[in-house]
Formats: C-alpha cells, sequence, structure tokens
C-alpha cells in the first residue's frame, strides 16, 4: 500500500475538535487489569490492523460481550416466562 505524503495529509481541526468533545462526554475509567499474554499479543495484532488503539479494541470487544450476554440472558428469561405460562395453560 502507498503511504501518503505528509504534505498531502490535511487537518481537520472541526472533526478533530468534534470528536475530542464527544470523547470527553464519555466516562472512561482506569483500571489495572492482567490478561494472558497470548491473548495481548492478539488483540495488538488486531489493534494493529483496524488502526485502533488497543486499549480501545479492549473496550469495544468488552462492551460488545456484555450487551450480546445482557440480552441472551433478557431473551432466556422472556423465553422462561412464556414456558410456564404454557405449563399453566397446558395443566387447566
Amino acid at each position: 500500500m502507498k503511504q501518503p505524503k505528509i504534505s498531502d495529509i490535511k487537518i481537520d481541526v472541526k472533526g478533530t475538535k468534534a470528536m475530542r468533545e464527544l470523547m470527553a462526554k464519555t466516562k472512561k475509567i482506569k483500571i489495572t487489569v492482567n490478561v494472558d499474554q497470548d491473548i495481548l499479543l492478539e488483540l495488538r495484532k488486531m489493534a494493529k490492523q483496524s488502526g485502533t488503539p488497543y486499549q480501545s479494541l479492549l473496550n469495544h470487544l468488552l462492551k460488545e460481550s456484555v450487551t450480546s450476554k445482557r440480552n441472551e440472558k433478557s431473551r432466556l428469561d422472556r423465553l422462561e416466562k412464556e414456558v410456564e405460562l404454557l405449563k399453566k395453560k397446558v395443566s387447566a
């Protein structure tokens, strides 16, 4: 892939300012977490390929996983309620 020339790069000051304001609104908390070395290496590799900082990628993956689990639990709860209602109808 051909690398762009530094002189060809234009800085979008307005867009950068808007992005920084948006990022300032999202509350981030610094934590320390221990991860397996092989997972961290894979995460960094994925981040490099996507051009995203690995911490941001990790946050995105965690958010995606938690949301997915929450949705699965919610769906499971609804299904269990439906099964209970069907059992009551069948036994009546």
